[in-house]
């Protein structure tokens, strides 16, 4: 439901004062606006819906029919539903023309995960350097989960489940689980010793830890979370960065390893 606000008329009638003001049966209008629009002498009109027109450079007769206050509106906030003619500065665009702050849940998942994908792809040049191209390669596979998350999210495509750094979803639990079996070495506990690849991994793991808790606060709506399998994937992702950093402590991210 939007709510029309004191500001919002300000802003609307910047440029001119218009005689009518139409607003529809599930709008608010916050006092204060109502006394402004009283004051600059708008009448109000009541109508079922309010329609939002899109204004192309070419003209006709309907779009001559639209008030001059509405004919800029190149946004819609996505919080309450207010025009813009321009976008704010505090603002961004969520999906297409809707604007919500940039301190947004969702806009907050986004800026990790686009973070996280610059650490990664950090991680593949220092791997490359260090003659490790399984390692460049493993990386490269989350660098495209990454991107799958975030189609995922702006898009409704679905992620489908599948293998990750050649692991089923099981397989990934059994090698994280038990380091000992599968690489010959008990769990680990980051020191600055383990040199640099190791930490690096180690951010990238931790990081995406973060990317996964903001998305739970992205897609949380009431207690119900949208695209569950993004905080999934992004679950699973850790557990392949760890069993990376585990395979690079076992030294089979090596050159020479088989």
């Amino acid at each position: 439901m939007k709510v029309i606000t004191e500001s919002f008329l300000r802003q609307q009638f910047r440029k001119e004062i218009p005689k009518t003001f139409e607003v529809a049966e599930e709008q608010i209008v916050t006092p204060s606006a109502s006394q402004f629009l009283n004051e600059k002498r708008v009448k109000v009109v009541m109508v079922e819906r309010i329609k939002v027109h899109e204004i192309s450079s070419e003209s006709s007769p309907e779009k001559e029919n639209i008030p001059e206050y509405r004919k800029e509106t190149k946004y819609v906030s996505a919080v309450d539903g207010g025009f813009y003619e321009s976008k704010p500065e505090h603002m961004t665009q969520l999906h297409g023309n809707r604007l919500v702050s940039k301190d947004h849940s969702v806009i907050v998942f986004r800026g990790k995960l686009d973070s996280f994908q610059s650490a990664v792809l950090l991680q593949q040049h220092k791997a490359s350097e260090g003659n490790r191209q399984k390692l460049v390669d493993d990386l490269y596979e989350i660098l495209q989960r990454s991107r799958d998350v975030m189609r995922a999210e702006v898009t409704d495509w679905k992620i489908e489940s599948s293998t990750m750094i050649g692991l089923t979803d099981p397989e990934l639990r059994e090698h994280s689980h038990n380091p000992k079996k599968y690489f010959g070495t008990g769990h680990l506990l980051p020191s600055f010793e383990m040199g640099g690849i190791i930490l690096g991994l180690n951010s990238l793991r931790s990081m995406v830890r973060e990317v996964e808790i903001a998305s739970v606060a992205a897609l949380k709506h009431d207690f119900q979370i949208s695209k569950p399998y993004i905080i999934q994937t992004l679950n699973r992702m850790s557990s392949a960065i760890y069993i990376m950093m585990l395979k690079e402590k076992s030294g089979k991210y090596l050159s020479r390893s088989k």
